[in-house]
């Protein structure tokens, strides 16, 4: 989830060494290439967080390196589906563009991305709250490795989540089915 109108004013993509810290030389020359090169680095950066947070999941290891999560692309209008390739497995994303923010989600299997519910809202301190007064059905919590999960009180099930927010965005998806 990248909010583009503060990424402008909070971000310097293009100061020296910055691209070349983050991406491949493959990625750079696409970003160096593009129309619009603003989205396409922070959609090659959401497609390498939103990965990195299913290897996190999977491994519980925190670590920063960005650079070894390859990305590509088909870019279809305010839309992007995309591979990020990172030590012998490939994830899908899916990237959601408009004028204000992007936002990709990133799979194992495209059977998830079917069972994937997104609340989109206004981002807050309190944004578990504003979803439950909005939800009362859904309750975010964070499960004993501080990962986000969603509780569904109709089921009593725990699903796997991840939140996602930036400026005034903040987006919550689960998948239903695990």
């Amino acid at each position: 989830m990248v909010d583009l109108r503060l990424a402008k004013t909070q971000s310097n993509w293009r100061r020296k060494n910055y691209l070349s810290k983050i991406f491949s030389e493959d990625e750079q020359s696409l970003i160096h290439a593009a129309g619009d090169p603003d989205v396409f680095v922070w959609m090659m950066w959401s497609m390498k967080e939103a990965s990195y947070k299913i290897v996190n999941r999977k491994t519980g290891l925190r670590f920063y390196k960005p650079k070894e999560f390859r990305c590509t692309f088909t870019l279809n209008g305010s839309r992007a589906e995309g591979l990020v390739h990172y030590l012998g497995e490939t994830f899908l994303t899916y990237t959601e563009i408009s004028p204000d923010y992007l936002h990709t989600i990133s799979f194992n299997t495209a059977s998830d991305q079917q069972q994937c519910k997104i609340i989109c809202m206004q981002n807050a301190a309190d944004y578990p709250y504003q979803l439950q007064l909005a939800h009362p059905e859904i309750k975010l919590r964070k499960n004993i490795s501080g990962i986000p999960e969603i509780f569904l009180a109709s089921s009593m099930i725990s699903h796997c989540a991840s939140v996602s927010h930036h400026g005034v965005f903040c987006f919550i998806i689960y998948l239903s089915g695990h």
